[in-house]
């Protein structure tokens, strides 16, 4: 089967950000938050470049149409973070990578931690628990 063969409710246009928001598990639940966050992410990413560092407060300056704590709900949503997140790693690895290029030291130690931050840091902790050597009364 051909690649256009296969049908898909999907439209090629969208975003990532509002296919996830309109797949995301809780937001299904609740259509009109759905409806809202969509929205949201529709005017939010029409000047992303410039909206991805501002707070609730100044998205709120720029689209007053929906209130303060409905920015600050909106941008601190799990799939709203992790899309912007993953565009502030995407810059900052380029800021470091041209830093190395030009002989930064500072650019390797920024590198590393993005690196560590990818590969995901081991916060695990063992416990070792000593327990006392078992005498089988019975034996003796």
């Amino acid at each position: 089967m051909k690649r256009k063969d296969i049908k898909t409710n999907e439209d090629p246009t969208e975003s990532k950000l509002i296919l996830d928001l309109k797949a995301d598990p809780k937001l299904i639940e609740d259509p009109e938050k759905r409806m809202e966050y969509v929205s949201m992410a529709t005017m939010f990413l029409e000047d992303f470049s410039n909206n991805i560092y501002k707070t609730s407060i100044e998205m709120y300056d720029v689209i007053p149409y929906f209130s303060i704590d409905m920015w600050r709900e909106f941008l601190n949503y799990p799939v709203v973070r992790k899309y912007i997140k993953a565009f502030k790693d995407e810059q900052i690895s380029a800021v470091a990578e041209r830093g190395m290029a030009e002989g930064d030291k500072n650019a390797l130690g920024i590198k590393k931690a993005m690196e560590g931050n990818i590969s995901g840091a081991n916060n695990s902790n063992i416990v070792l628990i000593r327990l006392p050597e078992r005498k089988d009364e019975w034996l003796e």
